[in-house]
């Protein structure tokens, strides 16, 4: 029996000897050739099926580990990161990318080395990490030049002119969009080459080109398509719709950013989805479909928050999980210190044994005392400990809560932004300074988001100018400037109305009936207007206003005419409101001036007063002989000088124009 036990021992261990040396040498090709095969699965599946695809690279990365097959470790990890960054999860994909990049340098592995250092210039991009992002690229690069990597090295040429592009150096960046042009048009095998159209694409939509950024918008589409990359059809659908959005034709937009939306969706890609609902929300704004438009803007700021917020989950998770463990530490700490005391009580019980009676009754005694001290002792030190733990759990919670308030801030904030940029988009599209250059516009908002807004339109030799102050400011005038924007375009571009005096009629019944305000109550959503008609064939300018009034400056003397009495969209009991046209003769040496309120009502930071109309008016008069740019440079260097630290009160909002 003892022989047998040897032997099985003996057996046992050469065994294991065994399988140490078949790891120590990557395992046998039966297995290593398994790895490679699901990562090169994951390759051929991440576009289509990417839950399929992440399945072949987690099975690849297990059993890499277990055969200890460093390359085939770093592979999967590769793509893993790949996996992250179409679901936009950067934190991990940069990690995955790490990685890989140690493990391809310890086994000496360039062309590994080079593709994880690419991607790791990829997150650094993303995130808008410019100078790390160049650094990585520019090694990879030297690496693929070593290596004569046509196919690597053009997506490298590529990064490096987006890089560019994104600083602002747009001649460089098409330096290095041309060269990768050249190497796939002359290039006999373009299958595994990169996309170089979607780029210079770009270029041209930053240009205003839209023809020839459609050109290579739909060149991409093509290639993405005969390279069955859901990915990269989806990105050149969404580049298509903005540009179609750009040049109005919101049919073909629509069409284009509903297809990128559902292909996006199809393949789970966040940050594709992201830029599909913004686009879309674009286009419903400009149809005048506020439900829709909100509906995406809403999906927008969801998906926005849910990748903020995976971050912020962890951040969370980290800190609960860490007062788990100092509280555990405690609670370890204290059995045994209670261990520790149990054991002098033991001994200090011995002693008393083996004492004379004499000793033992004085021992007794002196334990009596030492009990009770050492229980009142302990009695504190263990409420101290509690106070502790409280104290502990109390700064943690507040560090959570604090993350949780700085999430919700930041996503409040990005909301309101992306509405300034829609409000921008409004009172910019219609070109007013383009179409009438001896023009200034001063614009401050109080808040990030504005009550004030100007509204244009050109309709044959007929120029329409609104400028509207809405009630409040912030957001709730924000919300009211878009409803004003839409009945706008309604009355005017729709309906073709001309008329000032008609233009405030119609824009009275229908935000009263869009608001149903329909008796007087002190909540009334209300709006002032005033309205120019220019019409340039027989040199006239038309007048109507509600509440803000006309300003003219000819030869150093200015005369105001005054607006109706009446608000937009508050409700009178009256039978109807009454506005009146004023017909003026143009002449060159006029100045025309509008402005909402905000600029008068402004308090000085030196004297604590208003700005007040007279003054206003007079700064106008001081300044009518200048430029209309220099004017507009006038009025922002004396609002300046005149609020210095003080709150701004109110929204601002002066237009300035002369007509030849």
């Amino acid at each position: 029996m003892p022989d047998q036990s040897k032997q099985f021992i003996s057996t046992f261990i050469l065994i294991l000897f065994s399988l140490f040396s078949f790891s120590q040498e990557k395992t046998g090709i039966a297995d290593t050739s398994e790895v490679n095969r699901l990562n090169n699965l994951f390759k051929s599946s991440r576009s289509q099926n990417p839950v399929e695809a992440f399945m072949f690279a987690s099975s690849a990365l297990q059993l890499a580990e277990e055969l200890n097959y460093k390359k085939g470790q770093a592979t999967a990890l590769n793509n893993l990161g790949v996996y992250h960054k179409q679901k936009g999860d950067y934190d991990a994909s940069l990690q995955y990318y790490k990685r890989a990049l140690t493990l391809y340098e310890e086994i000496n592995h360039k062309d590994g080395s080079a593709k994880a250092l690419s991607n790791i210039g990829n997150i650094y991009s993303i995130n808008e990490d410019f100078e790390n992002a160049l650094d990585y690229y520019l090694k990879a690069q030297k690496i693929f030049e070593e290596l004569n990597d046509t196919s690597r090295l053009t997506r490298i040429l590529n990064n490096l002119g987006n890089v560019y592009l994104d600083n602002g150096q747009e001649l460089e960046a098409v330096k290095y969009y041309k060269e990768v042009l050249d190497i796939f048009e002359n290039s006999p095998n373009k299958k595994d080459l990169f996309d170089p159209y979607s780029n210079i694409g770009k270029i041209f939509f930053n240009r205003a080109e839209y023809d020839s950024a459609l050109n290579y918008f739909k060149k991409s589409l093509e290639y993405e398509v005969k390279a069955d990359n859901k990915f990269g059809i989806a990105g050149s659908l969404v580049r298509i719709s903005r540009l179609q959005n750009a040049k109005r034709n919101y049919p073909a937009a629509l069409k284009a950013g509903i297809n990128a939306m559902n292909l996006a969706e199809s393949v789970d890609s966040k940050p594709i989805l992201m830029d599909a609902y913004s686009t879309l929300a674009e286009i419903y704004l400009h149809l005048d479909d506020l439900r829709n438009s909100y509906l995406y803007m809403n999906q927008y700021h969801t998906i926005k928050e849910s990748l903020f917020n995976e971050k912020t989950r962890k951040a969370i998770a980290e800190l609960e999980k860490s007062v788990e463990l100092e509280q555990k530490e405690k609670e370890i700490a204290l059995l045994k210190k209670e261990a520790e005391i149990s054991e002098l009580e033991y001994q200090n019980s011995q002693l008393y044994t083996l004492g004379s009676i004499l000793l033992s009754i004085l021992l007794l005694s002196l334990a009596i005392v030492i009990f009770l001290k050492f229980k009142e002792s302990k009695k504190a030190k263990s409420l101290l400990e509690y106070q502790n733990k409280e104290i502990l759990k109390s700064k943690k919670t507040l560090e959570i809560q604090k993350l949780k308030l700085e999430s919700w801030n930041r996503n409040i904030t990005d909301s309101i932004e992306y509405s300034k940029s829609i409000q921008e988009g409004i009172m910019n599209h219609n070109n007013f300074e383009n179409n009438i250059p001896q023009s200034f516009i001063f614009y401050k908002p109080k808040d990030i988001v504005s009550g004030d807004f100007y509204w244009y339109a050109r309709k044959g030799h007929i120029d329409i100018l609104v400028l509207v102050d809405c009630t409040g400011h912030g957001v709730a005038g924000a919300f009211m400037t878009v409803i004003a924007n839409s009945i706008l375009n309604q009355i005017v571009n729709e309906q073709d109305t001309t008329d000032p005096a008609t233009i405030l009629r119609l824009m009275d019944s229908k935000v009263m009936e869009t608001l149903k305000q329909k008796e007087v109550t002190t909540k009334n959503h209300s709006m002032d207007m005033a309205i120019c008609k220019i019409d340039n064939d027989n040199h006239t300018l038309t007048y109507a206003g509600a509440k803000r009034p006309l300003y003219m400056v000819s030869k150093g003397e200015l005369e105001e005419i005054k607006g109706d009495k009446y608000t937009i969209g508050e409700y009178y009991d009256t039978p109807h409101k009454e506005f009146r046209n004023n017909e003026i003769k143009l002449h060159p040496q006029l100045r025309f001036y509008l402005s909402s309120d905000g600029f008068a009502d402004q308090f000085g930071y030196s004297i604590e007063k208003k700005y007040m109309t007279h003054r206003f008016k007079n700064l106008l008069k001081t300044i009518s002989g200048r430029t209309m740019k220099q004017q507009g440079d006038s009025l922002a260097l004396e609002m300046q000088r005149w609020q210095g630290e003080m709150e701004q009160t109110d929204d601002m909002l002066v237009i300035g124009f002369s007509l030849n």
